[in-house]
């Protein structure tokens, strides 16, 4: 008879948890960096009414504009920089799903294999007592 899967499905379903775990750390991240990028991108116009209000202000809002521009940048360059981490993590999660799938499989087919070996083993069985009722009727 052939062995149990199960050992190999529990690893492998194991690893596509803990691959979701880290899909759903990056998700995060890119959240956390897409919300930073819209609180900045807010707050440029509250700087700029209150620029106008003085003229150190307006002065120093060139600074801020140009301290701006280049957060969002870093913050950009960041969140490829996960989008990236996560489409190579989406491969290697598809990749765990397959093996997963693979082994529950062969888990189903060996099961059928041993359901249809009982089923085999009763059918012979009774077939060899209705052969000795018959030969004992005859």
């Amino acid at each position: 008879m052939a062995r149990s899967h199960e050992p190999l499905i529990r690893l492998a379903r194991f690893k596509v948890e803990e691959l979701q775990k880290q899909m759903a750390e990056l998700d995060r991240s890119k959240q956390a960096l897409i919300n930073q990028i819209e609180r900045l991108e807010a707050s440029v116009p509250e700087e700029q009414a209150i620029a106008t209000q003085s003229k150190d202000g307006y002065l120093a809002y060139g600074s801020y504009a140009q301290a701006v521009i280049k957060r969002k940048d870093n913050i950009r360059a960041s969140l490829s920089e996960v989008e990236a981490q996560s489409d190579a993590l989406r491969d290697r999660l598809s990749e765990a799903f397959q093996e997963l799938k693979k082994y529950e499989l062969l888990e189903e087919r060996r099961l059928a294999r041993a359901e249809a070996a009982v089923r085999e083993a009763e059918q012979a069985e009774l077939d060899e007592m209705a052969s000795i009722r018959h030969r004992r009727a005859h």
